[in-house]
């Protein structure tokens, strides 16, 4: 037995935690530079606005209709989710994080008369302890769990629902809500007259395996439940980073670009870092403005690849840089930059080039700086050391209007209570 516990409408709960006054009103949470809809409180979809929605198009309509707007607050998030997911690891330890705001518990070897109970504890201990609503859903599958949740979240309104005895649940279920079920299988499948989870999880295993891919096949058995997805690692490395943000406003110079490309490379080295791993390729990209259809549109990318790995800042920054010459034209308004990695291998053993040598003491001196680098920047906050070639002004860099105070992890900006007596 499986149970995914998912935070409601998690980005506008936490704006919501310490604003009391919000509560029962319309909240919409903005992607980092404001530019669309990412998270939406019960009222505000009960306002027709749809996630991903840009928010210079419905700006006037939140004004309208007494909409709160909210820059994305991540750091906010980060340190709530540490929290509720300590909250779930103290309590069972078959525990697998699987987003900031979901986790999934084997519940397998706990009596099954017991589970219901213990999961309506866990959630109403989350509420007490950090003020996060939380949905749980039970199943004997990881996607039944996922459906248990989607029916007590959006239908139900109910803290905890297991469809282990309530199998009708699946006839409602639309099969393009089924986990892993996207856009193009959900019309291949209808027009097979698959048209739910409960159509799904009575196919015939043997002709779904002729006619279908593996994943619509494990997804059936999942159905029927059939657990087949595997338990995810929660330290396992990243096959990929990506570190990319809207600028604030367009941007045509190189050099703008160029000092936005290297706080991208920053970004990823601290990640790379992090799972203590090498990179073979680094890749930048850049995009106009989508929606300026009256000035000229331009999306180009660069790669390039290393022969020997490296989690060196320096040389990551010197070759992004240069693919970014290679794909800069002047003339164009820049909307976006990033800076994305992959083909990774482990830091302590990896094949160098025959051709080009390097010297034990290089090798130590490069150890011993980047480790200088991480240990300050640990201590003092994220780039308190880093590249000149970021920039010190960074006038292009991303503006969050609305965002809210880093209430748990900054003293200056903690609540405060006055006593005016």
């Amino acid at each position: 037995m499986f149970a995914l516990l998912d935070c409601n409408n998690f980005y506008a709960s936490c704006e919501r935690l310490f604003r009391p006054d919000l509560m029962g009103k319309p909240i919409v949470v903005l992607s980092s530079g404001d530019g669309c809809v990412i998270a939406r409180s019960n009222e505000a979809k009960a306002l027709d606005i749809a996630m991903g929605e840009p928010f210079f198009k419905i700006k006037s309509f939140c004004a309208q209709n007494k909409v709160h707007v909210f820059s994305s607050n991540f750091t906010l998030y980060r340190d709530l989710s540490q929290r509720v997911m300590s909250i779930i690891e103290e309590a069972w330890e078959q525990t697998e994080i699987y987003s900031i705001d979901e986790a999934f518990l084997d519940l397998s070897s706990m009596a099954s008369e017991l589970q219901e109970t213990f999961c309506q504890d866990l959630q109403k201990s989350i509420l007490k302890c950090t003020g996060i609503p939380v949905s749980i859903g039970l199943g004997k599958s990881k996607t039944l769990a996922k459906i248990s949740n989607h029916v007590a979240k959006k239908m139900l309104k109910t803290p905890v629902f297991n469809i282990t005895f309530h199998p009708e649940w699946l006839k409602k279920i639309d099969i393009g809500d089924v986990w892993g079920i996207g856009r193009k299988w959900r019309k291949k499948l209808t027009d097979q007259g698959i048209c739910t989870a409960f159509d799904l999880a009575h196919q015939n295993l043997a002709q779904l395996k002729r006619h279908h891919n593996v994943m619509i096949t494990s997804t059936a058995m999942e159905l029927q439940g059939i657990s087949c997805l595997e338990t995810r690692d929660v330290g396992e490395s990243k096959k990929s980073i990506l570190s990319s943000r809207s600028f604030n406003k367009m941007e045509t110079s190189f050099d703008a670009l160029a000092e936005s490309v290297s706080l991208h490379c920053a970004n990823v080295y601290e990640k790379l870092r992090k799972q203590k791993s090498l990179t073979y390729s680094i890749s930048v990209f850049l995009r106009t403005n989508r929606f300026r259809q009256d000035l000229p549109q331009y999306a180009p990318n660069a790669s390039t690849k290393l022969i020997i790995p490296t989690d060196d800042i320096r040389v990551i920054t010197q070759h992004a840089k240069k693919c970014l010459r290679n794909i800069y034209k002047p003339g164009f308004h820049y909307k976006k930059a990033g800076v994305y990695l992959c083909d990774f291998t482990v830091n302590d053993h990896y094949q160098l080039d025959l051709f080009e040598s390097q010297c034990e003491k290089e090798v130590h001196n490069k150890k011993a700086l980047l480790s200088v680098l991480d240990k300050i920047n640990h201590r003092f906050g994220k780039r308190s050391l880093h590249l000149a070639s970021i920039g010190f002004n960074q006038s292009w860099d991303t503006q969050f209007q609305h965002k809210s105070p880093a209430y748990t992890t900054r003293w200056s900006e903690l609540p405060k209570i006055r006593n005016e007596t």
